[in-house]
């Protein structure tokens, strides 16, 4: 027992600074969207604190660091928006308190061209929550529905 304690004791101070994703309802994100729209991730990169872009694939992003992994989003349609003009192209943000590591993203999006549902906030389009933004197309109509209905 002394042992499970001492155990609990050393792992609870770790355990407490990791991150988790982040997780938003599609209500919630939809509540929260100043726009919705269409698009298809063309590139990934990395940016360290000063704006400086990295290229070394294992340059990592997590509590500490200062780096940030964005994915660089083709706007293909407009659903919603409350700005003027929507930029042709957006660099997202993935969540900066996430372990990633530049090259692990860019293999996860290298030769994907399936277009994803956007819901961003605010003038930069920023995510709803740190690194929540994107859902499948399929969620369409009932993010449509559901932000129509929170304006109400």
């Amino acid at each position: 027992m002394k042992r499970l304690l001492l155990l609990a004791a050393v792992l609870f101070p770790v355990l407490a600074l990791a991150s988790l994703p982040l997780q938003a309802t599609l209500q919630e994100m939809a509540a929260g969207a100043d726009h919705i729209l269409v698009g298809t991730v063309v590139g990934v990169d990395m940016v360290d604190g000063n704006g400086k872009l990295l290229t070394d694939p294992n340059a990592m992003t997590g509590p500490g660091l200062p780096n940030v992994i964005r994915l660089q989003v083709r706007i293909n349609k407009t659903l919603v928006s409350n700005a003027v003009t929507v930029p042709a192209r957006l660099a997202i943000p993935l969540d900066p308190f996430m372990h990633y590591r530049l090259g692990q993203i860019q293999e996860a999006h290298a030769g994907r061209q399936q277009a994803m549902l956007l819901l961003l906030k605010g003038p930069s389009f920023a995510p709803i929550k740190a690194g929540v933004f994107a859902r499948p197309l399929a969620d369409r109509a009932q993010a449509l529905r559901l932000h129509v209905a929170s304006r109400r």
